[in-house]
């Protein structure tokens, strides 16, 4: 069997769009917000931790970050919390991704969200 080597390549620079440790926030609260991204295709990947147990969404936002496009539900216990996009996504000129808390929390939290503009 012969294995064919997959070029790797990267077409732009990773950004890291990091989020405050916020104390007792209440829901709805944005922990992390790409701000308006150029149309492409990403990889995208939420890091962060929380004090306690807390749900979030990612969600993909349009261009006057109005509505939410799609968005995916997590609810992680205390502790670290590392949640990669299994697949590439196209996003539209300025549309975003963002974290937002889904119901308040009694603790610490904070999340970064990670982009990747790949081919």
């Amino acid at each position: 069997m012969t294995l064919k080597h997959r070029p790797s390549y990267l077409v732009g620079d990773g950004v890291w769009t990091d989020g405050a440790v916020l104390t007792n926030p209440t829901d709805g609260t944005v922990l992390a917000d790409t701000g308006q991204l150029e149309s492409g295709i990403y990889l995208v990947a939420a890091v962060g931790a929380g004090s306690v147990a807390w749900v979030y969404d990612l969600q993909r936002r349009d261009a006057a970050n109005a509505t939410t496009l799609n968005s995916q539900r997590r609810r992680p216990a205390a502790g670290n919390e590392d949640f990669l996009l299994a697949n590439k996504i196209t996003l539209a000129s300025n549309e975003r991704i963002r974290c937002v808390l889904s119901g308040a929390v009694t603790g610490e939290v904070e999340m970064s969200i990670f982009t990747l503009d790949v081919p």
